[in-house]
């Protein structure tokens, strides 16, 4: 131990006594350390740390699936949950429930709150208990029942301010009076950041085509998935036999609910995961050749003590303390950066990313920084280490003359970390490089209508005008007001925007004319309920026929517009205006096609699926619509006026997810944007790291080269043969360090297909303009050494030591 605190005491003095490089070495590990440090905070938040629910590995979601239909994702039917809570043996707990919004009021306000209403079995099969009173239990669904709501702790505390009083307390949901009879703890949110739940009856009643419940299960003990994915296999292919018009080719898909919830995000973290673990190798190789240039200063008194008697392994401990010193003050600036970059991804992630809410430095995290300081300072110290210890005085004097300088082996180890460093960063600039470009596809996609001067917004009547005429008069009065205020160009509703606007998206099954009304003959398509000025406020193209009037009404011929991929889908080379489809079992009547829109798509990265539209005139059932306004300035600056419409026309309503097209189009491509934005900036910080590491082993090269070069001179080189000499050799490294990075990106880029759009892994644009900013970065960083190699005095020179 007292050998230990030497060593330690020695290795401050050293470094105190060369401040410059000392704060160099820490500031380039404390980068490296902290980037480390602040993914891995997220992949360990995200990927690694439980549910917030005890035992959560045997919680699981059941989604449907029809592949004779193309349906990969689908929400099941009352009838059919209530058949699997039956038959099955798997699950310890199956429960249901169905999200949405609901207008909260107390006193004067009114708010429109995420709720969700929840079968009988939610609760028990997450085991957690309410943080003040009780969660909802089987009585509360039995109907005549008053009404109870469950609260969450964040709305707790911003709506009712704490109050411990809350409980029993009555409030008015979706126009009811409903009593409060908990608040759940801190952190339970689920599903989708739930501000409130309520009973959900079930109704043995309702259609098996009626698919709307999602649904959540608890395996029992012992029960795998794959178990309990072969029994759903088994049940649902009992009830397809058994109702087949409804059931035929339906059945679920058992996943994971941590996998559901993070399993997309999985290959974008471990590529960023993979960055940072790069920029902290050639943070390491920077360092390393620091090392190597500080053992070349060091190699009198590295002999002087191996001629008192240290031992070759007492100087390789030392040196290793020095390094280890270096790592651990470097991983703790590191450490308090990585709290600070944390902040920042964020801040600049996607709102509502799952589990981003999770994210905090734990045991862990601490852990892995302490391993990866020890770890750091072991990579970049060990190699110094041995050769410095390695003390030769006759042969060193044979390589290094009276310089001192360092020998050959020295030269190929600063050789090996320079073409190192530029590999790994032609291996993260191509990645980088990949994603960019891929993301500019991505914007360059038309979404199929203008998204520019559009304000969006959206209100909730359903709560207080009934369906039919009451909300047809309220949702026609607000487009009216909205469209006579100045500035606005045009204005409309629909039932959902595209580009995943909104949080839920319909379909609906159809037949065509002389068709049957089977399953076999039925279709599935977007539905979307709209007023009339909507394809002309978004400017969505009629391509032929016409677009809504208001003289489309409930007491008028039925109508309906559909996209042009569904057009091209079932009337391939034939015209669809003035055929007819049906709403199969929802409606009893023919609609009219009277029209072809343009598509519309869901997200820049996916094709438009079919879509049909009908006037809102004709189905008003949905009490929610949202609004887009289309103004002849900056959107946002309608925003106040648009609410007081609304406030004027009906006060009790609360306006809500007020953004614009802009925005809306920015969060659509926000999952793909965020790892690009990352993925730049780490490649950025490789490049500059490689330039110094290029520029410090030429600098060394001129240094340790100066005599040769005044011999030169002095004999007659002249200043361009001095730069050719110089770049000749950096040039060549940096050569050797794109070919063996071009190979690794080959390898390495294929795992990011997914990540891509439009963009082969191994596009030769990418892989050609980085090797070029390779190149001429290195060029860069030769040339100034070499520069101030052809300003050297012979005289000087050959007296240089």
């Amino acid at each position: 131990m007292e050998t230990l605190l030497n060593d330690i005491r020695y290795s401050i003095r050293s470094l105190f006594k060369r401040p410059g490089f000392t704060a160099v070495a820490v500031i380039t590990l404390a980068l490296g350390i902290g980037a480390n440090s602040a993914i891995f905070s997220v992949v360990n938040a995200v990927l690694l740390r439980p549910l917030p629910f005890p035992e959560s590995e045997q919680i699981a979601v059941l989604e449907g699936i029809n592949p004779s239909k193309g349906i990969t994702q689908s929400n099941m039917s009352i009838p059919d949950f209530i058949d699997w809570q039956k038959q099955n043996q798997a699950f310890a707990q199956l429960a249901g429930f169905v999200t949405g919004g609901s207008l909260l009021s107390s006193g004067e306000e009114t708010d429109r709150v995420r709720g969700t209403a929840v079968t009988a079995d939610f609760f028990p099969l997450f085991r957690t208990n309410a943080f003040r009173g009780r969660t909802l239990g089987a009585d509360d669904s039995q109907k005549g029942r008053e009404p109870v709501v469950l609260l969450s702790y964040s709305l707790w505390q911003r709506r009712f301010g704490a109050d411990p009083n809350v409980i029993g307390s009555k409030v008015m949901l979706g126009g009811k009076s409903t009593t409060v009879v908990g608040v759940m703890p801190e952190g339970f949110e689920y599903p989708a950041q739930s501000e409130l739940w309520v009973p959900f009856p079930l109704d043995e009643s309702e259609r098996r085509d009626n698919r709307y419940l999602s649904v959540v299960s608890r395996l029992k003990p012992g029960v795998s998935a794959a178990q309990a994915q072969a029994q759903m296999d088994t049940i649902n292919l009992r009830l397809a036999q058994a109702y087949d018009e409804t059931n035929n080719g339906w059945t679920v898909r058992v996943t994971n609910l941590r996998e559901r919830l993070v399993g997309s995000m999985r290959l974008s973290l471990l590529v960023l995961l993979g960055a940072v673990a790069f920029v902290l190798l050639i943070a390491c190789a920077n360092v390393a050749n620091l090392l190597l240039a500080r053992a070349t200063v060091r190699a009198k008194e590295i002999a002087l003590r191996t001629a008192l008697g240290a031992s070759r392994w007492r100087i390789i401990r030392q040196l290793l303390t020095e390094s280890l010193l270096l790592s651990s003050v470097g991983g703790g600036i590191g450490l308090l950066l990585s709290l600070w970059l944390t902040k920042l991804l964020i801040a600049v992630s996607p709102p509502n990313t799952p589990r981003f809410d999770e994210i905090k430095p734990d045991a862990r995290v601490f852990v892995f920084t302490l391993a990866l300081a020890i770890i750091t300072g072991v990579i970049f110290g060990l190699t110094p280490a041995l050769q410095a210890s390695r003390v030769d005085l006759n042969e060193r004097l044979k390589e290094g003359g009276r310089s001192g300088s360092a020998g050959a082996g020295h030269n190929r180890l600063r050789s090996l970390m320079m073409v190192s460093e530029i590999a790994l960063s032609f291996m993260l600039l191509v990645g980088a490089g990949l994603l960019i470009k891929s993301f500019a596809r991505l914007r360059d996609v038309s979404p199929g209508f203008n998204v520019d001067n559009v304000l969006t917004m959206r209100i909730a009547a359903g709560g207080k005008y009934a369906p039919g005429e009451p909300r047809i008069q309220f949702f026609r009065q607000a487009v009216e007001r909205l469209r006579a205020l100045p500035g606005v160009q045009s204005a409309g509703a629909v039932l959902s925007l595209p580009l995943g606007g909104e949080s839920f998206n319909v379909g609906r099954a159809f037949i065509r004319e002389g068709r049957p009304a089977t399953p076999d003959e039925s279709g599935n398509a977007a539905y979307l309920a709209t007023t009339p000025d909507y394809f002309r406020t978004l400017q969505i193209p009629i391509i032929a026929g016409r677009a809504f009037t208001d003289q489309d009404i409930e007491q008028s011929r039925k109508v309906l517009i559909v996209n042009e991929t569904m057009a091209r889908q079932l009337w391939p080379g034939e015209s669809p205006m003035g055929r007819h489809l049906t709403i199969w079992r929802d409606e009893k009547f023919p609609r009219e096609i009277v029209g072809i829109a343009g598509d519309t798509k869901p997200s820049l990265d996916t094709e438009a699926g079919p879509q049909m539209y009908v006037p809102y005139a004709q189905d008003a059932n949905w009490g929610s619509l949202t609004f887009v306004i289309r103004t002849n300035a900056d959107p946002l600056s309608m925003a106040g006026a648009a609410r007081n419409e609304f406030r004027a026309l009906d006060k009790s309503l609360p306006v809500f997810n007020v953004k614009t097209m802009n925005d809306v189009l920015a969060s659509s491509v926000a999952p793909r944007r965020t790892p690009m934005l990352l993925l730049s900036a780490f490649a950025g910080v490789a490049l500059l790291l490689a330039m110094i590491g290029i520029y410090g082993v030429t600098s060394y090269y001129v240094t340790q080269r100066t005599q040769e070069i005044g011999i030169r001179m002095a004999l007659g080189a002249q200043m361009s043969d001095v730069l050719k000499l110089v770049l000749k050799g950096g040039m060549a490294l940096a050569l050797l360090g794109i070919v063996t990075g071009l190979a690794g990106a080959l390898a390495l880029t294929r795992l990011m297909g997914s990540l891509l759009f439009g963009v082969k892994p191994t596009d030769v644009v990418t892989f050609a303009a980085v090797s070029l900013c390779l190149l001429v970065t290195a060029l860069i960083a030769c040339y100034l050494p070499a520069r101030r190699a052809t300003k050297v005095d012979p005289l000087v020179a050959l007296r240089y030591e």
